[in-house]
């Protein structure tokens, strides 16, 4: 019999997703298939590894995914871990019911080593504790979202190769693009390559980084108004 998806999603699937993503599978492993993804993929952080290992669990050979619309629309709960919408992580709606659980992202703390990995330890008993309620039913309230259609999000099809001349044009490797948007060089490469579904935020800070106008590189990138395009990444 398969198991029911739970599908935890931030921003860059490198702390808060993976801590969660863990305690799920420890408390809810039996029952459910945990699985979770980031508009980005930014690896595992490796405070991250630590601090769960504290809890007895290793959260080492999980991946750092892009999130799946596919994943998303069988999953049966999919669960948000940004804060608000300021950390840029919409909710993938979906024929699923929907969460959103704040957590600050402890990968953004300024500090000393100790302070850091104090925070990371914070924010993971928060996750915990959170998970551990879900598991008894006892939080969040549900919104059925079932309406949601990514069929109208639609890339052009050399949305990818407009990205990489637009970089060039500008002077701008792939390495130092990446830097100037804080992703990884391997996010811009499998965007230029057509490998992944940049957010919203993305696009405006490539508009800034690149000086175009956002609405003009919008009509650039893709096949449908900008009215749905920002129905769907907001």
């Amino acid at each position: 019999m398969t198991k029911p998806i739970i599908y935890f999603l931030c921003i860059g699937n490198s702390c808060r997703s993976q801590m969660a993503e863990g305690f799920a599978k420890h408390y809810l492993g039996d029952s459910y298939e945990i699985m979770s993804a980031g508009i980005e993929s930014r690896g595992i952080h490796p405070i991250a590894i630590e601090v769960m290992k504290e809890k007895g669990i290793d959260i080492s050979n999980q991946s750092s995914n892009l999130v799946s619309v596919h994943t998303a629309g069988k999953a049966s709960y999919v669960i948000t871990l940004c804060k608000d919408a300021k950390e840029r992580c919409p909710a993938i709606l979906s024929r699923s019911y929907h969460y959103h659980w704040g957590f600050d992202d402890p990968a953004a703390k300024a500090g000393t080593n100790d302070e850091i990995l104090e925070e990371f330890r914070r924010v993971r008993d928060e996750i915990e504790e959170t998970i551990i309620l879900f598991s008894k039913g006892e939080k969040g309230e549900v919104m059925n979202l079932n309406n949601f259609d990514f069929s109208v999000y639609k890339k052009k099809q050399n949305f990818g190769e407009i990205i990489r001349i637009l970089r060039v044009e500008n002077g701008f490797s792939a390495s130092q693009l990446a830097e100037q948007l804080r992703v990884t060089e391997d996010f811009i490469v499998n965007t230029e390559l057509n490998r992944t579904h940049p957010s919203k935020f993305f696009i405006h800070a490539l508009a800034n980084v690149l000086q175009k106008n956002y609405d003009d590189l919008l009509d650039e990138l893709y096949d449908v108004e900008h009215k749905e395009i920002l129905k769907l990444l907001k």
